[in-house]
């Protein structure tokens, strides 16, 4: 009696498994004299299924259906596992010795899943590490050290005050397109102070961090929905902080 085992890789599925043991099965019995009627029976539905599939994009299952078309003698069935078939019950012991003690089977690639998930990987850390080490964006970067796929929610008063970038004198005039950094109260006027302390907006102040803590309150803010939407958003959006500030259309390169 011919037998075969083999141990694929340990990311590859269970589904890639048994058609592999089908694919060699097949092989077999195409080697087989043509005057015999070689039966295949398989505990899996889903690899009988796919076999029969002549439009299926799967590389095994393509060399199955190829072999299966080149001969019809070759008759691949499905039977129920652990039901009393003794070829069925044999098989299922060599794969179990095949976990432990088979070859190492190089010929079925990693699903595509795994490739994506290796490289999704890849791509974060690339994209973590370009991140962390680069020299713009280190206001965001202070407030979202950890990059990520999932989007952050931010609407556009809140990349304005979190990345200070906005129609502020302080803003304005460290790109020489204003002569004073001033706000109309006296004080510097940037982002944290319309929204925390400007006497000209008090009804919409938020309170003013201490500063030895300024980074983790805004840490806290931009993590608080509640706090931004209620605070920055009636603090900048409903024109009590925009109102006397200059608007222009900033060049690109400053955005």
């Amino acid at each position: 009696m011919n037998q075969w085992s083999a141990k694929l890789n340990d990311n590859n599925t269970v589904f890639q498994t048994e058609l592999t043991a089908l694919h060699e099965a097949v092989i077999y019995a195409s080697h087989l004299p043509n005057h015999n009627t070689s039966k295949v029976h398989v505990d899996n539905r889903a690899s009988v299924v796919a076999s029969s599939n002549s439009k299926s994009t799967n590389e095994t299952v393509r060399k199955i259906f190829k072999i299966l078309l080149s001969n019809p003698r070759i008759k691949v069935s499905w039977v129920k596992a652990h039901a009393g078939n003794i070829g069925n019950e044999r098989a299922d012991q060599l794969a179990k010795d095949a976990t432990q003690h088979g070859q190492p089977y190089s010929h079925t690639k990693l699903p595509k899943p795994h490739i994506k998930g290796l490289l999704r990987k890849s791509m974060l850390e690339e994209w973590q590490a370009s991140w962390k080490n680069g020299d713009t964006s280190r206001k965001i970067y202070n407030i979202m050290p950890s990059v990520s796929l999932r989007p952050t929610i931010w609407i556009r008063e809140d990349v304005i005050f979190f990345s200070q970038h906005g129609p502020f004198p302080a803003y304005l005039k460290r790109f020489h397109l204003s002569d004073s950094d001033y706000c109309s109260c006296g004080e510097i006027g940037t982002a944290l102070h319309y929204a925390t302390e400007c006497i000209y907006k008090v009804s919409w102040h938020m309170r003013k961090p201490v500063p030895n803590f300024e980074q983790e309150w805004l840490k806290r803010v931009a993590n608080n929905h509640v706090s931004r939407q209620v605070g920055l958003s009636n603090s900048l959006a409903e024109t009590e902080i925009f109102s006397g500030l200059p608007r222009l259309q900033l060049p690109s390169a400053l955005n």
